[in-house]
């Protein structure tokens, strides 16, 4: 039966995912891609390359983001928030961010782009191909969930 989430258990779906769909726009198109992220009380931190996404939610601000689990065809849990992209640029937040996100995606198992992930190699620039990292947080405006059970 199709029901709504209430909000603990919108919670419990962010807080037991770590891999999530975001949508950006150009202002005409829409793009949507995969992404990990960290769910906390009124964001969700994400860490990505630069690159179309990036520069996407630089213009636009406003994106969507969509966690789901899938039992079968009829058991499900989604959960969708709308909200506002906010780039991380303080040096004091990042420093206290990195070693907190990388440990986060450490524990989900989660490969960083190099062969022995740890705080010290999320620094600037990724190890493989110089492209700038960017870590990011959405703020939401809204959040509603669904489910079929």
């Amino acid at each position: 039966m199709l029901r709504t989430l209430n909000d603990t258990e919108i919670q419990e779906v962010l807080k037991s995912n770590f891999l999530a769909r975001i949508g950006c726009t150009d202002g005409t198109k829409v793009y949507v891609v995969p992404i990990h992220y960290h769910y906390e009380e009124n964001a969700v931190l994400c860490y990505s390359l630069e690159g179309l996404k990036i520069d996407l939610m630089r213009k636009h601000t406003s994106v969507c983001l969509e966690v789901d689990e899938i039992r079968d065809a009829n058991h499900w849990r989604c959960v969708v928030i709308n909200g506002r992209y906010e780039e991380i640029t303080n040096e004091n937040e990042l420093g206290d961010l990195r070693p907190r996100y990388t440990e986060y995606l450490i524990r989900q198992r989660v490969s960083l782009p190099s062969e022995s992930p740890n705080a010290d190699q999320l620094e600037s620039t990724d190890l493989h191909s110089n492209t700038a990292q960017v870590f990011f947080r959405i703020k939401y405006e809204s959040i509603s969930g669904r489910a079929d059970d």
